[in-house]
């Protein structure tokens, strides 16, 4: 199971989560904040309390004993890490939340990337979101909670998860506003500028043990300083790589 992040577990909205699992009072439909890389471990850390007879995850009891891996029965899945389910996902989810449980007294169903999700799969999911069925808990798993569409986001009780960072620490944009500002900000910026701000970037990803993503940045910052692309390539590149995930390394041979 993936590792949630010290900071996340530790946090105020873990504690208050773990609080109403533990008393059996947890939303039915909730959306879940958090830094895309923690988000599906947040979820799996989520749905072992809520999946628990007692509420606190890992007793022994036969919910807990269910779970093989990142599996359990009464656990349902829409869209993945990075990928928000289609509308043909998210209407199987719907029948699948219907069915009674199996191992628990409940089912949880998470939805990955809930912020990115089309209108019409978002659409299909009103329903669900407004009136779950008594023995379902619909958690939507998010890192922009302003991008969610509002009627979704009117249904779920929301709870932001964030990752402290240190004084003077800076992180690289996450965000659609972030990266807007990001680029206004740095659109006449020259190249020892935007290098400067890499190995904070990659600090700050290694302090949370996003691994692959300060790997990311550091091979972006190899590439840039060869100082073969102009300034507005820089700029580009680093949005692509960072904010749109492309795999930047196929984009330019052996350009470096």
């Amino acid at each position: 199971m993936p590792s949630l992040h010290p900071a996340l577990a530790e946090s105020e909205p873990w504690r208050r989560a773990r609080g109403l699992a533990e008393g059996g009072l947890f939303p039915q439909c909730a959306a879940l904040c958090a830094p895309s890389e923690q988000q599906n471990a947040l979820g799996l850390a989520m749905a072992r309390l809520l999946l628990c007879e007692s509420g606190r995850g890992e007793d022994g009891c036969p919910s807990c004993a269910a779970w093989a891996g990142d599996e359990h029965p009464d656990l349902l899945k829409a869209g993945s890490e990075g990928a928000a389910p289609n509308i043909a996902q998210c209407r199987d989810l719907i029948l699948s939340m219907a069915y009674r449980p199996v191992a628990a007294s409940r089912r949880v169903a998470l939805v990955y990337s809930a912020d990115t999700l089309l209108l019409p799969a978002a659409n299909s999911l009103l329903k669900l979101a407004e009136e779950p069925p008594g023995h379902g808990i619909l958690l939507f798993l998010l890192s922009d909670e302003a991008l969610l569409l509002p009627t979704l986001r009117s249904r779920s009780w929301m709870l932001p998860f964030r990752i402290a960072v240190d004084e003077g620490e800076e992180r690289p944009p996450e965000t659609e506003s972030e990266w807007a500002e990001w680029l206004s900000r740095h659109s006449a910026a020259e190249l020892p500028d935007l290098l400067a701000q890499f190995g904070p970037w990659i600090r700050y990803e290694l302090h949370r043990n996003a691994f692959e993503r300060a790997g990311t940045i550091d091979r972006l910052r190899v590439i840039l300083e060869t100082k073969r692309l102009s300034r507005t390539m820089a700029l580009d590149l680093t949005v692509l790589a960072l904010k749109e995930g492309i795999v930047f390394e196929h984009l330019f041979g052996n350009l470096w």
